[in-house]
């Protein structure tokens, strides 16, 4: 027969009658007919950990898993959780003020580089040079340190008629305008104080004379809105420069002129609606910081109108008895 049937005749039949072959007989060997060797081995492989047996070794991949799970979900206690928002919201505010310090900072420093230097209490600037110039033993001109230059003229006033060679200022309904009354009553100041023996100088509004003008006083003369305000818009107002060399200087010419000028004319003093436009009158920056400076709002052409333009001299006199009052140090009631 074929070379298979002779296979099959060579097969054993095993316990249900089915045959099997003799490879398969010599792979199922008993363990007593296995060397010693081959029976260490052979349990070895058969052999599990305790860790696999109780679910946690490497036959478990999916229980380690699920126990670190649970272990990373484990909730915080209670004072852990306020000290991490505590720590948080500090940290939060920390980042917040740290900003705001920064931008003021550095909203100081553009500030300090685009200010004009005259807009700086001349006092500070002159201390700081006159301490630097001690230090470097240099020798400062009598402006720079402080100190009123030898000639410096006591004895000239200048005059600046507002709005003159730039515009006619407030106009009324009626034609008038604000240019008319200021030059009115600043060419009788004018004539006054020249007949009292002081030297006058008569300024335009931006005139070239005003950088670094020296004088006992520069006055400028201006007239308030023609429009109605109401009922109380009516009076004078005075105001000296803010960064005034000699802060008591100015403080005195506004006393003596809202004093001297308030009991000539009747008019009230005005003082509330004093605005920066006139502390900061743009004159101011210009003059030697030794130039006492004021302004004064003769009155309101709307309620005042009728003495501002038939009794221009009256308004005249009373600026002129404030000017005296200051050069003369004369009493303030």
């Amino acid at each position: 027969m074929s070379k298979q049937m002779y296979e099959i005749d060579d097969d054993q039949p095993n316990e249900g009658g089915f045959l099997r072959p003799k490879s398969q007989d010599k792979e199922e060997r008993s363990d007593f007919a296995l060397s010693p060797e081959e029976r260490k081995r052979s349990s070895r492989s058969f052999e599990t950990s305790g860790e696999e047996d109780a679910g946690m070794g490497k036959q478990n991949p999916f229980e380690n898993w699920r126990i670190n799970k649970d272990k990373e979900e484990t909730p915080l206690p209670q004072s852990e959780k306020f000290a991490n928002s505590l720590k948080k919201a500090f940290t939060l505010i920390w980042q917040v003020l740290s900003r705001v310090v920064i931008s003021g900072v550095i909203a100081a420093s553009l500030f300090s580089l685009w200010t004009p230097g005259n807009l700086m209490p001349k006092t500070i600037e002159e201390k700081v040079a006159v301490a630097v110039a001690q230090e470097e033993g240099i020798e400062l001109p009598e402006a720079v340190a402080g100190v009123k230059p030898a000639d410096f003229p006591t004895n000239r006033i200048g005059i600046v008629v507002g709005h003159r060679g730039h515009d006619s200022g407030a106009v009324c309904a009626n034609g008038l305008t604000e240019l008319e009354i200021n030059s009115n009553v600043a060419t009788y100041v004018q004539q006054k104080l020249i007949g009292a023996g002081y030297e006058v100088d008569l300024l335009d509004e931006f005139d070239s004379r005003l950088k670094n003008y020296q004088a006992s006083l520069l006055l400028s003369i201006h007239s308030d809105s023609c429009s109605y305000i109401n009922d109380g818009a009516t009076g004078f107002k005075v105001a000296s420069a803010v960064t005034s060399h000699d802060n008591q200087d100015s403080s005195r010419i506004v006393q003596c002129l809202s004093d001297r000028y308030a009991k000539t004319t009747g008019l009230r003093y005005h003082y509330q609606s004093v605005t920066t436009d006139m502390t900061s009158y743009h004159a101011f920056d210009e003059i030697s910081p030794f130039t006492t400076a004021a302004i004064i709002e003769l009155g309101f052409m709307n309620l005042d109108q009728e003495i501002l333009t038939t009794q221009p001299e009256l308004l005249a006199n009373g600026i002129v008895d404030g000017i005296k009052c200051y050069l003369n140090n004369e009493k303030v009631d």
